[in-house]
């Protein structure tokens, strides 16, 4: 039986959530802006994901990344990169752009070729599309998505990204004709070989940082607003806490 999406955390998070302050026109513009109404169990769960992260993947992260011959990574990201192609077409179709379908099921059967070469290559960055930037796409609304939340395991998510996961789940054609045994692995490589790639910078924005958790909330806002419009970015800046997440837009993938 597949495992349940995740929706139910929503659920979850409206009994601990924080009231707007009623009385304080300035505080009040300030919670509407932060938009994280869930933030005292939203930062329950970041502490949990950040020790996850820290005491169970880095240290997996670290011991791939230095025992690992390089061309069997890279190997392993073309993969990863490759299996996400057919769920990125379906969401091509469904907002209806032709010209990324085209890129999209034209690189995933050109990298079939290449899979098991050390780089996969393009001139040209590929969009990688979910539903969460479908149902954005739909409204019209880069920078909307409702209340942020955190989401156990798969880290920074807001209403509208965490219900798009939860139907990318079901409708992924690479999960569909896979066990969930299957997918779960696939899922656990790929945050390995995405930390093992990221885990120094990800260090730093911890150390610099005055507030990790308000800066994580920042850098994933941005990243979504950047991934609807199908702007250029850069792949450390997924936020940086466990999470199913991996480079988005370029195949710049073996860095």
């Amino acid at each position: 039986m597949r495992a349940p999406s995740a929706i139910a955390v929503l659920a979850l998070l409206v009994s601990a959530c924080t009231l707007p302050p009623q009385d304080d026109p300035v505080a009040l513009a300030e919670y509407q802006e932060v938009n994280d109404p869930f933030e005292p169990t939203n930062r329950f769960i970041f502490s949990v994901n950040l020790g996850l992260t820290k005491f169970v993947v880095e240290p997996v992260a670290v011991t791939y990344r230095d025992l690992v011959p390089s061309f069997l990574k890279n190997v392993v990201s073309n993969v990863i990169f490759n299996a996400r192609l057919p769920l990125s077409f379906v969401h091509a179709t469904l907002q209806g752009d032709g010209e990324a379908m085209d890129q999209t099921a034209s690189r995933f059967f050109t990298n079939m070729l290449f899979l098991w070469t050390a780089d996969i290559e393009s001139d040209e960055p590929l969009d990688i599309e979910d539903a969460g930037q479908t149902f954005a796409v739909w409204a019209d609304s880069p920078t909307g998505g409702g209340p942020y939340v955190m989401l156990p395991i798969f880290g920074p998510s807001n209403v509208r990204d965490a219900l798009g996961r939860g139907i990318d789940f079901f409708i992924d054609p690479i999960g569909l004709a896979t066990s969930t045994e299957v997918g779960i692995g696939r899922a656990a490589t790929g945050v390995v070989d995405f930390t093992s790639r990221n885990i120094e910078e990800v260090r730093d924005l911890e150390r610099n940082s005055l507030d990790f958790y308000a800066t994580v909330r920042s850098l994933y806002r941005q990243r979504r607003a950047q991934q609807i419009r199908n702007d250029q970015v850069e792949p450390t800046d997924p936020a940086p806490t466990i999470g199913v997440d991996f480079p988005s837009i370029s195949e710049d993938i073996s860095q």
